[in-house]
């Protein structure tokens, strides 16, 4: 159930950067979503569709783009498939990428004319 709250929240953010931007209505928005944040892709897309309505996004059509989850060694730097068992560092793991849950961007609709909006790189 904790996708809900996740979509509601992510809903949100991009109904409130549309009208920040003034938005007819938004077209499109694609996530970033780590497979290490235990968020089922279709669960979002569910609600997404089931709380868009009455929106600016209530045609928009959402994009989840699924990042893999990479490890690796803190001592000798090699990529680890899973948790354990480790490399034989044993010095445990660090995680590289997975845990993203990122609006990567936005298409909205002023009027006629399409504009897209993405986040500066770097930024949290």
């Amino acid at each position: 159930m904790h996708e809900l709250t996740i979509t509601e929240s992510i809903l949100s953010q991009v109904i409130a950067e549309g009208r920040k931007q003034n938005a007819a209505r938004i077209r499109k928005i694609k996530l970033l979503l780590g497979e290490g944040m235990s968020i089922v892709p279709e669960c979002v897309r569910f609600y997404f569709d089931m709380i868009k309505p009455g929106t600016l996004a209530a045609t928009a059509k959402l994009e989840i783009e699924t990042l893999p989850l990479r490890l690796r060694c803190p001592k000798c730097r090699a990529e680890i498939k899973e948790f354990v068992p480790a490399c034989r560092c044993a010095a445990g793991v660090e995680i590289v990428s997975g845990q993203e849950l990122t609006i990567e961007y936005i298409e909205i609709v002023a009027s006629e004319k399409t504009t897209r909006f993405e986040k500066a790189k770097g930024a949290g």
